[in-house]
């Protein structure tokens, strides 16, 4: 029993720490707050529940008024402990019945029945609860060895909850209490809508035994009672009794009792014995998380719908936002692409290393570079000059301060681009969606999201960068094969061989063989080299033709990667993360569900005649990734 105990105690000590954890966790969320006071509770209720694992059971009789709830005690007990009366109501207020060796304090000193208790433990007298108004009686009976038994007021006599005195009332301070819950019924009593609502709110955090009484005078309705209750309760075994005549044979020492009676009797005073108790007690408190959970997740689902679309509706946002930004930088650089055509022909030319048309592509490069400069002085597109700004800040071997100041006017051109009024209208409909979501709108405030629109566009600077960065390797990888290589040095070298073998042949051979010849003048030359630049210039533009063309063509389509930059994830990232808090808090409200399941799984079985309230799953079946 000792190890019973210990597993008990990790078990609830487990859940325990797991709901305060997943309190603290909790985000700024109206779901959140609601969840949060129920979740205090939990744990303000079942905070008794352990410390009363070695205590009696508390056992309390429910039912309508003249359903024999005292009647069934005084059978229980053997002796008329309590007036009863099948006419009208006789319990206006609860009534403890407890073993005199009993210290009432044990029952948990937080509990409505342990306030402060004036006793008196002299025969039938009663003592009042200081503020509850439960009395109390002591009894030197064999019954109560493991139990204390309370007769709870009638729940269908008294309309008006906010009266202090009023059935209802003290009803309510009870029931939460308790660890084994008694149901009286009768023929006509058994679908009382009162009964029922009380039952159904007390139900979740105990253990329950239905009885109907009246036996001698009702016909049995069981199996009615039964289909009325089997879609909320496992309604174990019905018992069909009839208290007076039990209490009359025991009065009359008869050994022979009603067998069901006699099974009833035999359930509470030996199948329930310490042991038992103690399993009572733990899957009880396990039914108890069983319906916080519930209750949690039915709260948390009200507002699902509404984060998700909220999440949907940031993405719809970016989306929107990255695929403007996409398309202009894609057009300018489209339409301009002598920037990085130079920065590009370098690339090759480093690749191929020490040739004649390497030297060419060097060449054209430096004009190039020149060119750039130039035309970056009169750039009219703030796009151009954001990226070509960063670009040269990280491919240059300037010094660390000429890269910070490129940096710096790439961040304040690429800022410019998003458009104020449409990250205005974003911010306003997404505070919209936050609002329907009950979340904080302070993060979607106009100011605010032009504010992240800073750090994104310095942060799509460097993602544009990095993409175009890797066009010109794979570009300089394309045209870096060795075929076109050799191409184009065989054609450039065919032409230097062609200009000087003429010169040589007319100077060491024509004018030997044949002294009228005349020699080249300063006019071949000229014409030689315009010949040579021509022909650079026709390899050249044929090479630049290819470069441009395959660079149009890797800009365009690594610009639709451009739409779903990580820079994009700075836009609306601060709201965003608020919604991400709730999906890891819906997420470890699963992880503690999972965790009462397996729980309830690897719990030892109690005895089947005794019932329990059923739980519908509300886990959400909608996920938001």
């Amino acid at each position: 029993m000792e190890h019973l105990q210990f597993v008990q105690w990790h078990s609830q000590e487990t859940i325990s720490k797991r709901l305060n954890k997943w309190l603290r966790s909790a985000p700024i969320w109206e779901a959140a707050d609601k969840c949060n006071d129920k979740v205090k509770e939990f744990l303000h209720r079942t905070n008794s529940i352990e410390r009363r694992l070695s205590a009696p059971l508390v056992v309390a009789i429910l039912g309508g008024t003249g359903t024999g709830k005292s009647s069934l005690i005084n059978a229980l007990l053997g002796d008329r402990v309590v007036q009863d009366s099948k006419e009208r109501p006789t319990t206006i207020e609860p009534i403890l019945i407890a073993h005199s060796s009993i210290d009432i304090s044990s029952l948990g000193k937080d509990d409505v029945i342990s306030e402060e208790i004036e006793l008196n433990k002299c025969n039938d007298n009663y003592s009042m609860v200081d503020l509850s108004g439960i009395r109390v009686k002591y009894l030197d009976n064999s019954v109560l060895k493991n139990m204390a038994v309370i007769d709870c007021p009638d729940p269908d006599t008294t309309e008006d909850t906010q009266l202090r005195e009023s059935n209802l009332k003290r009803l309510r301070l009870v029931l939460p209490h308790c660890d084994l819950l008694i149901v009286t019924a009768t023929q006509q009593k058994y679908r009382s809508r009162r009964v029922l609502d009380e039952l159904s709110a007390a139900a979740a955090g105990v253990r329950l035994i239905f009885v109907q009484t009246h036996a001698d005078s009702d016909r049995d309705i069981r199996e009615d009672w039964r289909n009325i209750l089997q879609g909320d309760y496992d309604t174990g075994q019905i018992f069909f009794i009839d208290s007076l005549t039990a209490l009359k044979l025991q009065s009359e020492e008869n050994e022979f009792l009603p067998k069901e009676f006699e099974e009833f009797r035999q359930l509470l005073t030996v199948s329930l014995n310490e042991e038992a108790a103690l399993r009572i007690r733990r899957n009880n408190y396990f039914s108890l998380a069983e319906k916080l959970v519930n209750d949690c997740y039915e709260v948390i689902t009200e507002h699902w719908v509404a984060v998700s679309r909220l999440r949907e509706r940031i993405s719809d946002e970016r989306r929107r936002l990255g695929e403007r930004m996409a398309e202009r930088i894609r057009d300018e650089l489209i339409r301009d692409k002598r920037l990085w055509e130079s920065r590009l022909v370098g690339r090759v030319a480093s690749q191929w290393g020490y040739s004649p048309f390497s030297l060419v592509l060097r060449i054209y490069q430096g004009l190039g570079w020149l060119l750039s400069g130039t035309l970056l002085f009169r750039a009219r597109s703030p796009i151009q000059l954001a990226i070509w700004g960063t670009y040269a800040g990280i491919r240059s071997i300037k010094s660390w301060a000429d890269k910070r100041k490129s940096k710096k006017v790439a961040d304040n051109a690429i800022w410019n681009q998003w458009d104020e009024q449409k990250l205005r209208e974003s911010a306003l409909i997404l505070a919209g969606y936050a609002n329907d979501a009950k979340l904080p709108t302070e993060h979607c405030d106009p100011k605010f999201v032009i504010g992240e629109a800073r750090k994104a566009g310095n942060a799509y600077v460097d993602n544009v960068s990095q993409e175009l960065e890797g066009i010109c390797d794979r570009l300089a990888g394309k045209n870096n094969k060795l075929w076109k290589r050799l191409l184009y040095e065989v054609l450039l070298c065919g032409m230097i061989l062609f200009i000087l073998i003429r010169p040589a042949k007319n100077f060491f051979y024509d004018t030997l063989i044949e002294p009228q010849t005349q020699m080249l003048g300063i006019d071949f030359y000229l014409v030689s080299c315009f010949w040579m630049i021509a022909w650079c210039s026709i390899l050249l533009g044929i090479f630049i033709f290819w470069i441009r063309s395959g660079l149009e063509k890797e800009i365009r389509e690594t610009s639709n990667s451009w739409q779903r930059l990580s820079a994009l994830d700075l836009f609306f990232a601060t709201i965003e993360k608020e919604t991400i808090q709730i999906i890891n808090y819906r997420n470890e409200l699963d992880e503690i569900h999972q965790k009462i399941a397996t729980i309830n799984q690897q719990a030892e079985k109690l005895d089947k005649r005794i019932g329990r309230k059923k739980f519908a799953d509300m886990t959400p079946k909608d996920k938001i990734n």
